[in-house]
């Protein structure tokens, strides 16, 4: 058999979904690790860290490294995908590369919000980005995020309860455009549910709820359908890569509204489905929301599925 490895923190749910796949195939044995987010003992520790990592001894690079090292011990294996490569020393991912010919990574984030990145580029293989700008200029192989979930005529359908659903973690200039956006839906008279999770002080308002930690992605999903519409505020400086949201909704057949203006240049765009708002000037029409949604051809969507994404990255055992 052969065998892949997948390491991602705990919060990527929907790394999940990418080892189920991969288990459809009875000839992998898959691994996946998913590392809990570091908890300091005391504040004292924290505090030691914080002047530690001056010299490159985080104990949060520790932590994972062995935590990796009690589940895989000596194994070898014939890919290694690896998320989030800044959240690891050099050591630990040069001590992984050992184990694979095929040593991958997926950048979730452009790399002007991650620079750490950067430095290490030299240790993989491969390297997959949805980002359009850092595959051009560091040579990435493009590949979107995908549909993890399709739903199909026989699901169970929701009954609709908002007009608009959005989860996001927090930016301030986001923050403010939701904000925006959250009054304008108020005085529309439109249910709505904007989430933002945040450990940070942030303005309080009673028209977005705060959270610190994740949502599952079971209850994420549950909002989905419950919505006729996702709001999708995916551009923060350079960032031009499609989100979650924006394959959340093809693939549980929603409309979408979002600042990325690059959306029009996929091959699903339809402007009666997606809605481009400017934050400088928002208005979201009543037409828009009120209008049947149009189905997208399905040769179109199965180019986003979970499936063809696997078969992508995976593509020497599969």
């Amino acid at each position: 058999m052969k065998k892949v490895l997948i390491v991602a923190p705990e919060y990527m749910g929907y790394i999940v979904k990418v080892a189920d796949e991969l288990r459809k195939n009875q000839h992998l044995e898959v691994t996946d690790i998913h590392i809990p987010t570091y908890k300091y003992s005391s504040l004292f520790n924290k505090v030691k860290n914080f002047y530690l990592k001056r010299v490159s001894k985080d104990v949060k690079f520790k932590y994972r490294e062995n935590y990796i090292k009690k589940i895989i011990k000596n194994e070898t294996f014939d890919i290694i995908l690896i998320i989030r490569p800044d959240l690891f020393s050099f050591k630990s991912l040069a001590d992984l590369k050992s184990k694979t010919k095929n040593f991958k990574t997926y950048f979730f984030d452009g790399i002007h919000r991650y620079p750490k990145k950067k430095k290490l580029i030299p240790l993989f293989d491969e390297i997959y980005s949805f980002e359009p700008s850092d595959c051009k200029e560091f040579g990435f192989k493009f590949i979107t995020n995908f549909i993890y979930e399709l739903e199909t005529p026989n699901t169970t359908i929701e009954p609709l309860k908002y007009s608009i659903f959005n989860i996001t973690s927090f930016d301030r200039k986001r923050f403010e455009t939701l904000r925006k956006i959250a009054k304008l839906l108020k005085e529309q008279k439109k249910l709505f549910k904007i989430i933002v999770k945040t450990t940070k002080k942030i303005p309080s308002t009673d028209l977005i709820e705060i959270i610190k930690n994740p949502i599952p992605l079971e209850e994420v999903k549950l909002y989905i359908k419950q919505a006729t519409c996702m709001l999708d505020l995916g551009v923060i400086d350079k960032h031009r890569g499609l989100t979650f949201r924006v394959f959340e909704a093809l693939g549980y057949h929603k409309k979408i509204i979002t600042n990325n203006s690059e959306i029009a240049t996929y091959d699903f765009y339809n402007p009666k489905n997606i809605l481009i708002i400017d934050e400088k000037n928002i208005s979201i029409p009543n037409d828009f929301l009120n209008s049947p949604y149009v189905a997208i051809p399905d040769v179109i969507i199965q180019k986003y599925t979970v499936n063809n994404w696997v078969k992508t990255v995976f593509k020497e055992v599969i």
